[in-house]
C-alpha cells in the first residue's frame, strides 16, 4: 500500500512517513473476561473501523477500474460494490459477451494477486433489453470459477 500511495499517488516525504507509521508495526490482541490473547504482528490489511479505512481502501482498488478500461468495459464501484457493465446491439452480443468474459477473468486474477476474493454468491449477470431482442439472444457467460446467474431487470430493482 505504502508503494502505491508513493508510486501512483505521489505522496513524499511527512505525508507518507504519516501513513507508514498508521499502517506499519500494528498488533492485535483479545481482551475478553479478564484474558488476554497472545499478541499477533498484523503485516497488511487497514484497521477496521478507521477514518482512513474506506480512503485507503478506494487508493487500493484504484486499478481495478484501469482492468475494466483494458477491456473496454464500463465500470462503476461504490465501495465495496463493483458493477461492469457493456452496451451493445443484439447482433453484437456476441462480441460482448466475451468482453465481459475476458474482463470478469482478467479482473478475478487482479483481485487474487492482491489479497481480494469474489464473492461469487453476489456476482449476478443483469442483462436487459426490450421482449423483443431478449428473446433473440442467447446469453451465457462462461467463468472457470464463477456461475453467473441471469437476472431479469425486475428481479434486480425489486430487492
Amino acid at each position: 500500500m505504502l508503494l502505491k500511495l508513493e508510486r501512483q499517488f505521489g505522496l513524499r516525504g511527512i505525508v507518507l512517513k504519516w501513513f507508514q507509521s498508521y499502517l506499519c508495526d500494528r498488533i492485535f490482541q483479545v481482551a475478553y473476561n479478564g484474558s488476554t490473547s497472545y499478541t499477533v504482528h498484523v503485516t497488511c490489511s487497514v484497521p477496521q473501523g478507521s477514518v482512513l479505512g474506506p480512503r485507503l481502501f478506494i487508493m487500493y482498488t484504484a486499478d481495478l477500474e484501469e482492468k475494466a478500461d483494458e477491456h473496454d468495459v464500463n465500470c462503476h464501484a461504490f465501495a465495496d460494490d463493483t458493477q461492469l457493465n457493456e452496451r451493445c446491439r443484439c447482433d453484437d452480443t456476441p462480441t460482448a459477451v466475451g468482453k465481459l468474459e475476458y474482463c470478469v477473468t482478467d479482473i478475478n486474477h487482479w483481485m487474487s494477486a492482491h489479497r481480494f476474493k469474489q464473492n461469487t454468491e453476489k456476482t449476478e449477470l443483469l442483462w436487459s433489453g426490450s421482449k423483443y431482442s431478449l428473446v433473440n439472444s442467447m446469453v451465457v457467460i462462461r467463468h472457470s470459477s464463477l456461475a453467473l446467474t441471469l437476472m431479469s431487470p425486475a428481479d434486480t430493482f425489486a430487492s
